[in-house]
């Protein structure tokens, strides 16, 4: 996964709102770039298939394993004991990837209660701001130990 500035890694740290508040959680800007190597990767692991300069427009949702988003939806997440399970993605694409390109990543998650879910928004815009893609994910937050009555 390749975040331009590992200093990215730290924005994490207190963006998580207060337990019981509803308010997105919005990352700082995070620069990506669409690794020739990482591309090709994908394209093994999901069976597609050589794209020349084209990225799969499923990409993105790699860069939610960036440390600064993973980091953020295990903090929301509620930590040990629950786990996020993937429940749907949607994308729009206003112009294509290309390969070997900086990109700039901006991420929101908003915390739905009931059910418990993460609903992470992404857009991927050129670094002159013109947007690419819009992309969206759903993650259902499941406990992993029954609570149980003391």
């Amino acid at each position: 996964m390749t975040a331009c500035d590992p200093a990215q890694a730290a924005a994490v740290s207190g963006l998580a709102p207060e337990p019981g508040e509803n308010a997105p959680v919005r990352l700082a800007a995070i620069e990506v770039r669409t690794e020739p190597g990482e591309v090709a990767g994908f394209l093994r692991e999901t069976g597609g298939i050589g794209t020349g300069d084209f990225v799969p427009l499923t990409f993105p949702f790699r860069w939610l394993a960036l440390p600064a988003i993973r980091g953020l939806i295990l903090q929301l997440t509620g930590g040990e004991g629950f786990l996020p399970v993937h429940e749907s993605q949607s994308f729009a694409h206003e112009r294509s990837l290309h390969i070997d390109t900086r990109y700039v990543l901006d991420v929101e998650i908003e915390v739905s209660e009931k059910p418990p879910r993460l609903i992470l928004k992404m857009v991927v815009s050129t670094a002159d701001g013109e947007i690419c893609a819009r992309l969206e994910t759903v993650l259902r937050i499941v406990r992993l130990v029954a609570e149980t009555d003391i």
